[in-house]
């Protein structure tokens, strides 16, 4: 028995003051700026303050963010069936992301570093990290804004990721792939005082993909190589599972050729990438779906970012962009942080699918 649930929905605004650990003032922000009793609203930095535990002081709240829409998308979920309480985890126990990726998830975090507390949920370096959006990616809003309880991040991914080198080579030796990625995990994980968590409250999120794609996809073996992606991607995905993770968050690969790099290569390059893209993640989706089978305890998430990402590349200017190309490395005045990264408001609707993918929290 497993539970294998595919949404591709937006949740709406949160109404009311803002709750724990949730944004409540920055650079833009137009939203409540009140916490829930026990909290207080504190600077993280000029565009971006948060709820923490405390008493509200007037000089650490600023009038702030940025609109997004609260409409929400078509869903809908694969037939599912459940298993006993207490063989699947509950989504909303969760209290640890551990996470893979690359730059569309890269925070900086280094595992020999401070760890996730109170005062930074992403442990290192300070909110929201190195991050490729000019402000928070995905991992920064779920854990600050898109959260029921206190959510801390340990976040492995590394910029310019593959799922494995020695299939698709990164653009530097320096990058940590997948593989890599989790084989750190797995040695931190046996450090003294690193975060011990358990089946019910940590939650496995996996988004990588982009630079499998983007670097092969005009091969003339990608059929096969997408194939033996597949295969090092739940190789990894299970050694996550023996060592007793339960809850997984998978993320498809977006629609990088509607980025600004890909569009100015021409239309025959955006249409080939596209159906790269489209064969990679009914890979991903099939492969996902089988090693749920192969593992009953498992409870699978696979989220779909093309509705995100389309939700604002379809209406820019609603997200306070002039059309759906721009970039600027502010983040906010445009979709897009550089030709090939996604701004703030992306990846605040990404942290928003994720929310609803994971019932609220």
């Amino acid at each position: 028995m497993y539970l294998l649930v595919f949404v591709l929905s937006l949740a709406a605004g949160t109404l009311g003051q803002q709750p724990a650990w949730g944004q409540c003032g920055g650079s833009g922000w137009n939203g409540r700026t009140d916490c829930v009793k026990g909290y207080a609203c504190q600077v993280q930095n000029p565009w971006y303050s948060q709820c923490v535990p405390g008493t509200a002081s007037p000089s650490t709240t600023i009038s702030t963010s940025f609109t997004t829409s609260t409409k929400p998308v078509t869903s809908s979920t694969s037939k599912s069936t459940t298993t006993s309480p207490n063989s699947t985890p509950s989504s909303t126990n969760v209290q640890y992301l551990i996470s893979f990726g690359d730059s569309y998830s890269q925070t900086g975090f280094d595992p020999t570093l401070s760890l996730a507390s109170s005062s930074n949920p992403l442990g290192n370096p300070s909110f929201p990290g190195w991050t490729t959006s000019g402000g928070p990616n995905w991992i920064g809003y779920y854990v600050s804004q898109f959260n029921c309880s206190p959510v801390y991040s340990y976040n492995f991914a590394s910029g310019g990721a593959t799922t494995d080198a020695s299939l698709v080579v990164p653009f530097a030796s320096t990058v940590l792939s997948f593989v890599d990625q989790v084989n750190l995990y797995l040695k931190s994980a046996k450090t003294p005082g690193f975060v011990k968590w358990n089946a019910a409250n940590s939650l496995f999120a996996v988004w990588i993909g982009v630079n499998d794609v983007g670097n092969s996809w005009y091969s003339s073996t990608y059929t096969t190589l997408v194939e033996k992606i597949m295969n090092q991607y739940i190789n990894q995905t299970q050694t996550l599972y023996d060592a007793g993770a339960r809850n997984f968050l998978f993320l498809s690969v977006p629609p990088i050729q509607l980025t600004p790099a890909v569009l100015a290569q021409g239309t025959s390059t955006v249409n080939a990438e596209a159906a790269a893209i489209k064969q990679y993640n009914a890979a991903l989706k099939s492969r996902v779906g089988a090693f749920a089978v192969a593992n009953p305890q498992a409870k699978i998430y696979l989220v779909d970012t093309m509705e995100p990402f389309m939700t604002a590349l379809s209406n820019p200017t609603a997200y306070g962009a002039r059309d759906a190309t721009c970039f600027d490395a502010s983040g906010t005045t445009c979709l897009w942080f550089n030709d090939y990264h996604p701004g703030m408001a992306i990846h605040k609707l990404v942290a928003q699918a994720i929310r609803g993918t994971m019932k609220g929290c």
